[in-house]
């Protein structure tokens, strides 16, 4: 893990049976998760499936981590970067031993070590935010996005028109209209054609470029 980096992290649990056995779980869960990482990292998107859950989690540079949470004042990169990662750590802890406690069961929950895949780019973001958002129609669980409760997919749909600019995930996107039509795209296509989704985020860049000089001139 490294600062100024974006990841996709994810986990399963460590065997058939699910980790998320009914929708106060989902919550308690989300609950110490923003508790324990933010507001250090940034949780750009998340989808929690019955047996396994989804990330993009954006890492921001040492100063701002600082800036954002005194306990990492003087640290170095490894020591910050060691602090969030035992941070996740804790949070998967504290979650198993109060499923454990409510469902009188033993044992690990999840598998034992939590997975951190690295985002080079804007692409593999977008790419990334879908693949999260579509995970439930995926699975079969849902036939649309909108209907899965336990993603960041309505937090992006219903955030207000004044939050949207600031949003860095939509401006990746090329803006909310840009998120709104990605979006869109056939969930049935796994592995979609990776030179047109290049193409299409081009025309995002292109008509942005041209709504700003417009606006300038």
């Amino acid at each position: 893990m490294e600062t100024g980096s974006i990841y996709h992290v994810f986990n399963h649990a460590n065997g058939w049976e699910d980790i998320f056995a009914e929708e106060r779980n989902y919550h308690y869960f989300m609950g110490g998760l923003f508790r324990r990482v933010s507001p250090a990292v940034d949780l750009h998107a998340w989808c929690l499936m019955p047996n396994h859950f989804h990330l993009a989690v954006g890492i921001p540079d040492l100063p701002e981590i600082a800036r954002r949470d005194p306990a990492f004042e003087g640290l170095t990169e490894e020591e910050a970067t060691q602090r969030i990662s035992k941070s996740f750590a804790n949070c998967s802890s504290s979650y198993t031993l109060s499923f454990n406690k409510m469902y009188d069961r033993m044992g690990s929950l999840f598998r034992p070590n939590l997975k951190w895949k690295p985002i080079d780019d804007e692409f593999s973001l977008c790419k990334l935010v879908h693949y999260i958002h579509a995970n439930p129609v995926h699975h079969g669980f849902v036939e649309r996005m909108e209907d899965w409760p336990h993603s960041s997919y309505q937090r992006y749909v219903s955030m207000p028109e004044s939050m949207r600019s600031k949003n860095a995930v939509l401006g990746s996107f090329g803006g909310y209209q840009g998120f709104m039509r990605y979006h869109e795209q056939p969930i049935e296509i796994r592995y979609p054609d990776m030179a047109s989704e290049r193409n299409f985020l081009k025309m995002l860049t292109r008509k942005k470029t041209r709504a700003l000089l417009s606006k300038s001139s």
